[in-house]
């Protein structure tokens, strides 16, 4: 718990939802009950895995959320992300470190339930939300119908349509190029893009790696695991896409749904009936594996992941995690459960 910061007073939530929906007397039981607390830079609110209760909003400062040690993703107060509740999963999945001096809102999240359930107006609100979400762009809607957007919470997909921007494109444009650096995940509304990479040497040539039509997205590799562009993706007829920054797509959809697992913990999962899924090419798994690995390279999952059985969890491995994150990725998109092994194949198989 941080150092007392002052005493609750209304004022200090009209910003915060779903706070602000709560009538006036509802409002004064949540004052009672809610706390305000001040942490110096460097100390946990909460760190991953901890089941605490407690639903928390930043009110000042910046918040640095981070899981299985994997980069930092900040959070800075005044802006639309701390309107809502921050990292509200339980058990919960990433730490929340401060960066700088934080003041955080911390209230029970059963008694904040119950509040809003006593709270009249607020069917009509959350009726309202709904009719909000049917009415807005049909494309944008239909891509958060989903699996991986389905199962984002409320506050995050509102977020989420207010963050994508839209980008004509024209056919045989190209979106990104294989070797930049890359900034943006792009999700494709209308029309169709190509995948290719170079043959290597000057030649110029490139060989087709797939194309990808309305509901795909493309760069999520680039972007989790902080790297070069794999590919070029060209566009084969105009098109729309919705692009969101890496920050935003690595806070809003990446660190709700993939987690990174350890080598022990992997071996230990599989043994309770997760399947290892190893993505590196036939030849380069024929030369070492981990026991009872399934080999699907990326390029096959890509086109296989619609038949993939949901009902299982998953563990995806490379060499180095490039791959894994881009599959991993690809299979929470269809709402399945899946991990990273952490360190990738060759830190695991030297162990």
């Amino acid at each position: 718990m941080g150092l007392a910061e002052k005493s609750l007073e209304a004022a200090d939530l009209t910003g915060l939802s779903p706070i602000n929906t709560l009538e006036p007397k509802l409002l004064e039981e949540l004052v009672e009950h809610a706390t305000i607390d001040r942490y110096p830079p460097g100390r946990h609110i909460f760190r991953e895995r901890d089941i605490d209760n407690r639903t928390v909003f930043l009110l000042s400062g910046q918040l640095a959320l981070m899981a299985n040690g994997q980069p930092a993703v900040t959070v800075k107060s005044d802006t639309s992300e701390a309107c809502y509740p921050i990292a509200q999963h339980q058990p919960r999945l990433v730490s929340a470190l401060a960066r700088t001096s934080v003041t955080v809102l911390s209230v029970d999240t059963g008694f904040l339930s119950q509040l809003i359930r006593r709270n009249a107006p607020v069917a009509s609100a959350d009726s309202n939300n709904e009719v909000h979400e049917e009415e807005s762009d049909p494309r944008i809607n239909s891509l958060l119908k989903r699996p991986l957007f389905e199962h984002l919470p409320y506050a995050h997909r509102q977020v989420l349509m207010r963050r994508m921007v839209e980008v004509p494109v024209a056919a045989g444009e190209v979106v990104i190029r294989e070797g930049e650096e890359s900034e943006n995940y792009y999700l494709i509304a209308e029309g169709c893009c190509r995948l290719s990479r170079s043959v290597g040497g000057d030649s110029g040539q490139e060989i087709i790696m797939g194309d990808l039509d309305p509901g795909h997205g493309f760069d999520e590799g680039a972007l989790i695991e902080n790297e070069p562009n794999e590919w070029t993706v060209t566009m084969l007829e105009d098109g729309l896409l919705l692009k969101l920054s890496k920050g935003e797509f690595l806070t809003l959809l990446v660190r709700p749904f993939i987690k990174w697992v350890g080598c022990d913990e992997a071996l230990l999962r599989q043994t309770d009936g997760a399947v290892l899924l190893d993505v590196r090419t036939p030849a380069a798994f024929q030369r070492n594996n981990l026991p009872g690995s399934l080999n699907m390279p990326l390029i096959v999952l890509r086109r296989a992941v619609t038949i993939i059985d949901r009902t299982r969890s998953y563990i995806v491995c490379c060499d180095v995690g490039r791959r894994s994150a881009t599959a991993a990725f690809l299979l929470a998109q269809r709402g399945i459960d899946t991990a990273i092994l952490e360190g990738g194949l060759r830190k695991s198989l030297r162990k």
